[in-house]
């Protein structure tokens, strides 16, 4: 039986073939002016703690020189795991802002839920990202089979084993059928369908 779940797994399934994820492009998506306002609050807080330790020394058994340098590695310790939180929350945002989710409600969940829980889940049921036509460059959602603007087939497949064949096949790397043999009715394109394993809406 079909379903929204079925439908799901198939678009998780999908996302996890096709996209690639590299870490020096996603880190990008993090503002700058999120990064400039983390750093800010970093250096007042190691400043305010080193007023703080200059009026009443945080560790009095330690010399004045030792106790300031301990006082400022704690304070960078702790910011440095509070930034990785903070990062980590706004790449959620974002993330699922540009896959066309409901960003706050995931971002919520991400906070609320606690051991990161609800980032693992975000994780594993974040919608594919946009796909770009190849033919006429238009913007589809990755659950598309064909292009809505010029219905241009996404995810081409054998029509004997029903198997993903790539654009500009002529033969299918599976089952050596001709996928040029057929050919659409006032078209050059061949006939094929929709991969069986691809998400539908």
């Amino acid at each position: 039986m079909g379903g929204p779940s079925n439908d799901k797994l198939r678009a998780i399934h999908w996302r996890l073939e096709h996209e690639r994820f590299r870490f020096s492009e996603e880190i990008r998506l993090i503002p700058r002016w999120y990064i400039t306002l983390i750093v800010v609050l970093y250096v007042v807080a190691l400043v305010a703690v080193q007023i703080a330790n200059a009026m009443k020394p945080l560790f009095p058994d330690l010399p004045g020189g030792l106790s300031a340098l301990a006082a400022a590695g704690i304070t960078t310790a702790a910011a440095i795991g509070i930034a990785l939180f903070l990062c980590l929350f706004c790449y959620v945002y974002v993330d699922a802002q540009r896959r066309g989710m409901k960003a706050i409600l995931w971002l919520l969940l991400a906070i609320l839920v606690p051991d990161l829980i609800g980032v693992v889940i975000y994780f594993l049921l974040r919608e594919p990202l946009p796909l770009n036509c190849p033919q006429c460059g238009a913007v589809g959602n990755a659950r598309f089979n064909y292009c809505p603007s010029c219905g241009n087939n996404f995810r081409p497949t054998c029509p004997q084993c029903k198997q993903e064949a790539r654009p500009g096949d002529h033969y299918c790397p599976n089952c050596a059928c001709d996928l040029t043999a057929t050919k659409r009715t006032g078209t050059g394109e061949p006939v094929i369908s929709p991969a069986p394993g691809a998400p539908r809406l």
